[in-house]
């Protein structure tokens, strides 16, 4: 075994996997830097009331209607229709209005030019991401903005960790920043800049001390299954051992005015 290998499960019937651990639970703030990190990013980049805005895999709602609260005319995506549906119901309990659906980040069914705003809180690395960041460009509005927190690898390891982060996440790759940037350019994304570099959480509910959720959204009998306490404690093996390769960055682009 290589030094500091985390051993995972095969799968198989009767697991659950990282994503279905957060559907169980009704997670709302499952992204790195948690809700937090999604308030300071609204102050930092206010979205104006009014403004079209896209969520791409919005979980089980929380910032689409923390958005739709300050006016924004929100749409939400999930490609987890168990997901949606807690996300409707959080949207009726807050008594806001956003047109929640299913979709798939690859296939976006909108429009060209639609939105002003499209938001993504670690998703992009889930999904094939090349395909991804051209559909979030064709449904952008020209001069509209693209604001996706991510997941990047910060520095070089080995195949057998790679391998042993991407298993337990469920994803094909990591990327590093540089990585990242040549993805969004070679999109056709301009203005691309980053956050910077912030470490990764080391525990997984830690923003919800500071931050919790007003609307609960677990599944019953959720925290009794011993499954979904089997990958938590995977998370805390996984994070204590590699957090030092890892670490997230709120990645930013613009679409060019299209001209004639």
């Amino acid at each position: 075994m290589v030094e500091n290998e985390v051993k995972l499960p095969c799968g198989g019937a009767g697991t659950i996997e990282y994503l279905d651990m957060l559907a169980k639970l009704g997670v709302g703030n499952a992204h790195p830097g948690g809700f937090g990190e999604t308030i300071e990013q609204l102050q930092k980049y206010p979205i104006a009331k009014g403004q079209r805005v896209l969520e791409v895999g919005c979980g089980t709602g929380r910032t689409a209607c923390f958005l739709a609260e300050q006016g924004a005319d929100v749409t939400a995506i999930d490609i987890r229709p168990e997901m949606v549906a807690k996300a409707k119901k959080r949207a009726d309990k807050q008594n806001v209005q956003v047109q929640f659906m299913e979709g798939d980040a690859c296939q976006l069914p909108f429009e060209d030019n639609s939105f002003d705003v499209l938001l993504v809180e670690s998703v992009t690395n889930f999904a094939d991401a090349k395909k991804a960041m051209s559909q979030y460009l064709r449904v952008l509005k020209p001069q509209g903005n693209l604001y996706d927190r991510e997941v990047i690898r910060i520095k070089e390891m080995t195949p057998e960790i790679h391998g042993a982060i991407c298993k337990f996440y469920g994803v094909s790759k990591l990327y590093s920043m540089e990585e990242w940037k040549e993805l969004l350019e070679n999109s056709g994304f301009v203005q691309v800049n980053f956050s910077g570099v912030h470490p990764f959480p080391q525990t997984m509910f830690e923003d919800q001390v500071q931050h919790p959720d007003p609307v609960h959204l677990s599944d019953k009998q959720s925290f009794m299954d011993p499954r979904i306490w089997q990958i938590t404690a995977q998370y805390d093996e996984l994070v204590n051992k590699y957090h030092t390769y890892l670490g997230y960055t709120l990645m930013l682009g613009s679409k060019e005015i299209e001209t004639k």
